[in-house]
């Protein structure tokens, strides 16, 4: 029950960082964005963690995985996120992430050697279907109106990335603690931005409007702090190919939070909410009960 409650909160955060990421690039490249996000989160992370600090020890017996999962999942997702975010739009953006729990189990399955069982792909293919329904507005014309370009291929990467990061947080996450890990693979991550940062350069701090902070704050404190922390504990509970299958959560959080950003709650977010619901609902069933 608990891993169910640290993956949903997670998601509904990073529903949230889809509209946050757009205010924020508004006003900065992506290689700057992914920066603030993680300068932020990783400072978050160790206000929360100041007490029970990772000894060198561990750092040293957890390096690989910590690496792996740091710089390769977590980094190489945020990287294409927000680059891929700069050239196509957040309703493609969210089509392309509902992919994530298939991709997630495919993964488990090659390298956590985790069986597929039948219950979770009727659940995914459910919980897709809610999520095609929701992004398409409850109108199957709508379909015809959606063109994929070169930032969706940016997108897709970014999603495979992520789907590693599950796999890889299971994998090693095992010997540390959650916070620790977390904070561990955020800096891996600032590190990475601050290391391109050159490449792009920055603006002047003194020209970002109010907005664009709050923003920052935001995608910092609980888009990413808080947001990966959780969804990590989850994982760590309930095994990748599991948690996966609650990313479906993000279009639905995307679009419920859409409502801040002056956009209004409609019947097909219902129905499409139902619909990624009783896949999570299904997925988490058991076998038995469906399958003889």
């Amino acid at each position: 029950m608990r891993e169910i409650i640290y993956l949903i909160t997670a998601t509904i955060f990073l529903g949230l960082n889809f509209h946050l990421a757009k205010v924020i690039l508004k006003e900065v490249n992506f290689i700057e964005a992914g920066f603030w996000r993680f300068l932020f989160g990783f400072v978050t992370l160790m206000v929360l963690g100041v007490k029970s600090l990772p000894s060198f020890k561990i750092i040293q017996k957890n390096l690989n995985g910590i690496s792996l999962t740091g710089f390769i999942g977590l980094f190489g997702f945020n990287l294409f996120f927000f680059l891929g975010l700069q050239n196509t739009s957040a309703i493609n953006a969210a089509l392309i992430v509902s992919l994530n729990p298939a991709l997630t189990i495919l993964f488990s399955s090659k390298i956590l050697k985790t069986p597929i069982k039948k219950i979770q792909i009727l659940g995914i293919i459910i919980a897709f279907f809610g999520v095609t329904y929701l992004i398409l507005k409850g109108n199957t014309t709508n379909i015809s109106n959606i063109q994929f370009n070169y930032g969706d291929i940016l997108i897709l990467i970014a999603n495979v990335f992520f789907a590693l990061h599950h796999v890889w947080t299971k994998k090693y996450a095992t010997s540390i603690s959650s916070l620790n890990f977390t904070l561990l693979t955020s800096l891996c991550c600032l590190i990475g931005f601050l290391i391109l940062l050159p490449i792009k350069g920055m603006e002047l701090v003194s020209t970002h409007t109010f907005g664009f902070w709050m923003a920052v704050f935001g995608i910092g404190c609980f888009g990413t702090a808080l947001a990966y922390f959780l969804w990590q504990k989850g994982v760590q509970i309930a095994g990748a190919d599991k948690a996966g299958i609650y990313m479906n959560i993000v279009p639905l959080s995307a679009a419920l939070f859409a409502i801040l950003f002056d956009e209004h709650l409609h019947t097909y977010h219902l129905i499409g909410g139902l619909f990624i619901v009783t896949g999570l609902l299904i997925s988490k069933s058991s076998p038995s009960k469906f399958f003889k």
